[in-house]
């Protein structure tokens, strides 16, 4: 069974997307462990990819308790991880817009002072009186509130989604 997983290690897809896999597979090969021995092992991962990982693990060993063809179990795992990395792409893509504009608009009423600044304009004159401080101030809480709000909208909208909620 390793010796068939190493043979899938090299083929130049996986390669490509875990350069390391053949190494610990090779090793795995010749000290006769099993494979999700060094597949556990894995280092330098993300947390992410080390979740991604644990789940094609586990069905590596689902294979290996009920006697299933690894390739069909690992294969239906494999596909679940790239359904998943391509949902969080997709996402990634469609709050780009929104975040790129929260940007902008969070950084427009900092511009204000800078240009002044640029035209010369002293600090002092655009302070001067108690409403411009108030106003400055407040300005300043409804931009930080603003980016606060957008952010929890933005990571509310990555969150994954729950199928857990009970029947529709």
């Amino acid at each position: 069974v390793a010796l068939a997983a190493f043979a899938v290690a090299v083929y130049p897809g996986v390669v490509a997307g875990a350069p390391w896999l053949a190494g610990h597979l090779r090793e795995c090969v010749d000290g006769g462990r099993g494979v999700t021995t060094i597949l556990e092992a894995a280092v330098d991962l993300a947390p992410q990819e080390r979740a991604d990982l644990g789940l094609l693990v586990a069905a590596w060993r689902l294979a290996e308790r009920v006697g299933a063809a690894a390739s069909a179990v690992t294969s239906s795992a494999a596909s679940s991880i790239r359904d998943r990395r391509a949902a969080a792409d997709r996402t990634a893509v469609v709050v780009a817009g929104p975040r790129a504009s929260m940007v902008l608009l969070s950084a427009m009423p900092l511009a204000g002072p800078a240009v002044a600044a640029l035209i010369g304009m002293p600090p002092a004159r655009r302070y001067d009186s108690a409403a411009s401080c108030v106003l400055a101030v407040v300005g300043l809480l409804l931009t930080v509130g603003g980016w606060w709000w957008a952010s929890a909208l933005l990571r509310r909208a990555r969150r994954p989604g729950s199928t857990d909620d009970g029947p529709p």
